[in-house]
C-alpha cells in the first residue's frame, strides 16, 4: 500500500519542478513584456529562456533527472514559441 502514494509523490515533485520553471518563465516573460517596451528586448528574453534551458540541463546531471529534462524541454518549447508570437504582434 506504500507504493501507491510513493507514484503519487513523484508525480507531484514532476509537476511541481515543471510549474516552478514555467512561473519563472511566465514572470521574466511579463516583465520584460510589460516594464520594457523596447524593440530589441526579444534578444534579451531569448537569453533568458537559453540560460534557464541551460540551467535545468546542468541540473539535471546532478537532481531530478527526469524532471528537469523535462522542465528543459517546456520551456524550451514554450518560451521561444510564446517569445516569438508575444513579441512580434
Amino acid at each position: 500500500m506504500g507504493e501507491p502514494q510513493k507514484n503519487n509523490s513523484d508525480s507531484n515533485t514532476k509537476m511541481i519542478i515543471v510549474g516552478i520553471n514555467l512561473l519563472v518563465l511566465i514572470a521574466y516573460t511579463i516583465y520584460w513584456r510589460v516594464f520594457n517596451n523596447e524593440e530589441l528586448i526579444i534578444l534579451v528574453e531569448a537569453i533568458f529562456i537559453a540560460f534557464q534551458v541551460a540551467f535545468c540541463l546542468i541540473m539535471a546531471i546532478f537532481v531530478y533527472r527526469k524532471e528537469l529534462l523535462l522542465s528543459a524541454l517546456v520551456v524550451l518549447l514554450i518560451g521561444f514559441s510564446s517569445c516569438w508570437v508575444v513579441f512580434t504582434h
